[in-house]
């Protein structure tokens, strides 16, 4: 019997268990014609900005930076080509990446559906900035932000068609402290088609009931909101996509965090109509079969018809 080293083994397994956890691993292949193409795959959900530079290249003109939105599980990058095609291609490169289409097509038209259930009337706040508030930065222009208070442990739906891309389910919160404000908190950020997000915070801890990765469709119930104080539950969501300069090395914060993004002030289908909300508005929810389907592909359609459970 062939005995291997231990330390060969613990390598192999270190190797294998650093290789998991990599979100994104590029990989290449050299062809018979001395070309070189280059791979991908990607083991988390959603869109990633990837960025590739090659420190050294010889024998090939082409340029040293790459850029790509990853949006499947794997594919193709790119091929390099050998100048003299009698010699290879020698090289080394660094990657970034970082979750987000830095130039996404917004979808103006589209109507998000108030995240409670159908025929709850609730009173819809505006958020304060954080940033602003607490630690002395400006207020984005575009800054929007809301909140709903609730006397109950209210079921959140998702607003709108998407992929969860995000779960926290650490925090247990104190409720015996009356807080104004938390960074504490559980939450679920889903990723739509156009390349923008919603984010939904305050969900008690084990009751998220979506997975990373998981389809969402307009009002799919994510998880039960916690109690925030002695008196209140309360759910904080906003939407934004992100911008040109994501992959920006500047360490982010809770100050200047905000300047990589551009908050969308939704329009919403309120009292069985499009508006946008007002800030102490009480709304009443409103949901049909319009807005569940108004992001369905015609393959969806159809199998929406023959079997609507597969997406509620």
């Amino acid at each position: 019997m062939k005995i291997i080293p231990l330390f060969v083994i613990l390598f192999t397994l270190s190797q294998s268990i650093y290789a998991q956890n990599k979100k994104i691993e590029i990989t290449y292949e050299r062809k018979s014609d001395k070309s070189i193409e280059f791979y991908y795959k990607k083991n988390v959900p959603g869109s990633y900005y990837l960025t590739l530079e090659f420190d050294n290249l010889e024998n090939c003109n082409c340029s040293k930076t790459y850029e790509k939105v990853i949006k499947y599980v794997s594919g193709s990058l790119f091929t390099l080509h050998p100048a003299n095609t009698k010699k290879g291609i020698s090289f080394s490169y660094k990657i970034k990446y970082v979750m987000g289409n830095p130039d996404p097509k917004i979808n103006e038209n589209i109507v998000y559906v108030l995240p409670f259930k159908t025929g709850k009337s609730i009173k819809i706040l505006e958020a304060s900035n954080v940033g602003e508030k607490y630690f002395g930065s400006e207020k984005p222009i575009d800054w929007k932000s809301f909140i709903v208070y609730s006397n109950q442990p209210d079921t959140i739906y998702s607003m709108r068609k998407g992929i969860v891309v995000k779960i926290s389910d650490t925090y247990k919160n104190d409720d015996e402290i009356n807080k104004t404000y938390t960074s504490k908190r559980n939450l679920i950020l889903i990723e739509h088609e156009d390349g923008s997000y919603a984010t939904y915070k305050g969900f008690d801890k084990n009751e998220i009931f979506v997975k990373l990765g998981q389809e969402v469709y307009p009002h799919t119930t994510l998880g039960k909101l916690e109690k925030f104080n002695k008196t209140n539950y309360r759910l904080d969501f906003n939407t934004f996509h992100y911008l040109k300069n994501l992959l920006d090395n500047t360490k982010s914060t809770i100050s200047n965090r905000d300047y990589k993004i551009k908050y969308i002030n939704p329009t919403f289908y309120i009292d069985n109509s499009n508006r946008k909300v007002q800030t102490k508005e009480i709304c009443n929810v409103s949901f049909n079969e319009e807005l569940k389907l108004q992001e369905f592909s015609k393959r969806d359609k159809k199998k929406y018809k023959k079997n609507p459970n597969e997406f509620e």
